[in-house]
């Protein structure tokens, strides 16, 4: 896994993606400074924003999750394992939620993880940039036969960066699923495409990245993305299932160039598709 740092960026992208890089947050940027570190058991899971950190730390108190502030941060010790961990974050989630500080709550468990891999327990995805808690996605670059890229426009109803431009496919990876099954099923929910549409799929260069970032809005992003892109064949063309996408549009690797920089595409999306169009050589370093 690689930390997509705004240096490991300043190092990777092509200089047509300059502006694109200059804008990048990530966990040394001046907004990170007001936030406190979350740990579990010694390890760092979390991100407190530090204007809730007294209500956070008496619904952790109120959930059997008793914090201590030490020099490292916020502590918690925790021995009981994954299902009672995922009991007391399920009631805290529940009182933050009630006080309206759980925004996008969407009834969908993901994985609270090591940065090693190991489960810890399960949470609600809102709750995890409530808190900072890192959590997997899955992007699709995906370009048709020309070398052209499909994009999709956000719905207007989604509570993040609605109306943005995006990739074909991304979304989180669910706690019962795998990395291939969420590729497949946010390809058929989002763009209606299955395997028999591509020429061919497989793991963008840079595979997984590790953002982590203070979020403009609020709440902390720590996410490892992982990375895809494919081609579709001749003729495929994609048509939203879920309502999630607004529209679809297919766009040059320049106009890509000019969106990315102008901040039109979620920042997620904007390294993906950035990141495929270095690696697909159609846009070269100088």
């Amino acid at each position: 896994m690689i930390d997509a740092s705004k240096a490991w960026l300043q190092n990777t992208l092509p200089v047509q993606f300059q502006p694109f890089v200059s804008r990048w947050r990530d966990n040394t940027s001046a907004l990170a400074r007001q936030f406190i570190p979350w740990l579990l058991n010694g390890e760092h899971l979390g991100h407190w924003d530090t204007q809730h950190q007294q209500t956070f730390e008496k619904v952790f108190n109120a959930a059997g999750l008793v914090c201590v502030s030490t020099g490292q941060g916020i502590e918690c010790k925790h021995t009981e394992g994954p299902q009672a961990l995922s009991a007391k974050l399920a009631t805290a989630g529940n009182m933050l939620k009630a006080m309206g500080l759980v925004p996008g709550w969407r009834n969908e468990e993901q994985l609270l993880l090591t940065r090693q891999g190991q489960v810890l327990a399960t949470a609600e995805r809102a709750l995890f940039k409530t808190l900072g808690f890192r959590s997997r996605a899955v992007h699709v670059h995906v370009e048709n036969h020309k070398g052209c890229v499909w994009t999709g426009v956000r719905a207007a109803t989604k509570h993040e960066n609605p109306g943005m431009l995006d990739n074909l496919a991304a979304g989180g990876i669910a706690s019962a699923e795998s990395i291939d099954n969420t590729l497949w099923r946010e390809l058929e929910e989002e763009a209606g495409l299955n395997s028999d549409d591509f020429a061919w799929i497989e793991p963008l260069n840079c595979h997984e990245l590790v953002l982590s970032r203070p979020l403009l809005y609020g709440g902390w992003h720590y996410e490892t993305v992982i990375l895809f892109h494919g081609q579709l064949k001749p003729g495929r063309r994609p048509k939203n299932r879920d309502g999630e996408v607004g529209a679809f549009q297919l766009m040059t690797p320049n106009a890509c160039v000019e969106a990315i920089n102008a901040w039109q595409f979620t920042p997620d999306a904007a390294l993906c598709c950035a990141l495929a169009l270095a690696t697909t050589r159609q846009i070269r370093k100088e």
